[in-house]
């Protein structure tokens, strides 16, 4: 469980700094026009924040 928290954890930080490489990925493939929307990188950021807590919650639960 530790490790699958840093790895959620990691991947989660990433998603928040970087959102454009997660819009880049072939599946789902998303239309021209949703991938220039910002509100598009704000979901991703979003996500990414609530998977950084789940993360932290499971490297706090495996070392309890």
């Amino acid at each position: 469980m530790l490790i699958t928290g840093i790895l959620i954890t990691i991947v989660a930080i990433v998603m928040i700094l970087i959102p454009q490489f997660f819009m880049g990925l072939k599946n789902p493939r998303l239309p021209d026009k949703l991938l220039k929307s910002p509100k598009i990188k704000i979901v991703l950021r979003v996500w990414g924040g609530i998977f950084v807590i789940v993360g932290i919650l499971l490297i706090i639960f495996s070392t309890i």
